[in-house]
């Protein structure tokens, strides 16, 4: 079977390339330009100029949609706000729109974001059917998943709302690591907002669920069953590198003032999330808890 990935080359696509491969599928790519990337064949798009070759879907019998533009690579001025929209909901549509003509495909897989819920200081975890939230972020993926959900009528459809994900290679693991290894890491505001956090292998593994398993639809949460709060998490992280916490937390007001308020609220407060429906699904975590993960991540 035949798999076609946006955002193949980022963080997580490329670890689900490699799972997909290594479980016999064929994988191709959409990208900016066309040709062999990293071995495998690509295809370009441009949602910008509502774009894609028509190749690229020939004979393919999953999509699997991951990309956008990364929230935390910039301030949050009006045009970047406004790219982290038109990346997601303009690309979308167009990706939808296209597939829906080829028969072949069996399922729709896009990547979501937990941050559908909005930020909050709630420790309670919140599952798929909870109210969502009305901040930027909040307003962004309710958009996206809607958008994603108009595939539903040609075939299987499922959201993955990801969290947090930790992977060695790139993401918010190294930036959390940085300051702790130079001796200046600390919590962040009050320390007690929760990350609900996932190991990167984790999710690769539950996209390979959403192709393979027929019963999967709809939204789900993507994140460990244990997620801790900023402190837990920061404490956790200097211990096994042996590094010590010296400095205080840092202050919400420096956060707002480095980050821009909206941007610094993602931050300061935290989305408490619950794994339950992908577990009750019979999917098992290789890494549940954030020391199983934090001793995968130590060990590359």
């Amino acid at each position: 079977m035949k798999v076609l990935i946006t955002g193949g080359s980022g963080l997580v696509g490329s670890e689900l390339t490699k799972l997909l491969i290594n479980a016999g599928y064929e994988v191709v790519w959409l990208s900016r330009n066309s040709g062999v990337k990293k071995g495998i064949t690509c295809y370009k798009w441009d949602y910008k100029n509502d774009y894609i070759d028509a190749k690229a879907f020939e004979d393919v019998t999953y999509v699997v949609h991951l990309a956008g533009a990364g929230v935390f690579e910039k301030r949050w001025s009006s045009e970047f706000k406004k790219e982290i929209a038109d990346s997601r909901i303009k690309a979308t549509e167009l990706l939808v729109r296209k597939a829906a003509e080829f028969i072949s495909i069996k399922a729709f897989i896009c990547a979501s974001a937990i941050g559908i819920y909005g930020n909050s200081y709630n420790t309670s975890p919140l599952g798929e059917d909870a109210i969502l939230g009305n901040d930027f972020l909040a307003d962004v993926t309710k958009k996206w998943e809607h958008t994603t959900s108009k595939f539903k009528d040609i075939g299987r459809t499922i959201q993955l709302r990801i969290g947090i994900v930790l992977a060695k290679e790139g993401g918010a693991y190294p930036t959390m690591m940085m300051p702790i290894k130079y001796f200046v890491g600390s919590p962040l505001a009050s320390g007690k907002q929760i990350i609900s956090w996932i190991h990167i292998l984790d999710v690769c593994r539950i996209i390979l669920k959403s192709i393979e398993d027929d019963t999967m639809t709809g939204a789900y949460n993507v994140v460990a069953p244990n997620p801790v709060s900023n402190k837990e998490f920061t404490l956790a992280a200097a211990k096994k590198i042996n590094k010590p916490i010296l400095m205080p937390n840092v202050p919400s007001i420096a956060l707002e003032i480095l980050l821009g308020k909206q941007k610094a609220a993602s931050v300061i407060q935290g989305i408490p999330v619950s794994s339950s429906k992908i577990e009750a699904s019979g999917f098992e975590f290789s890494f549940p808890t954030l020391g199983s993960a934090l001793d995968d991540l130590a060990k590359k």
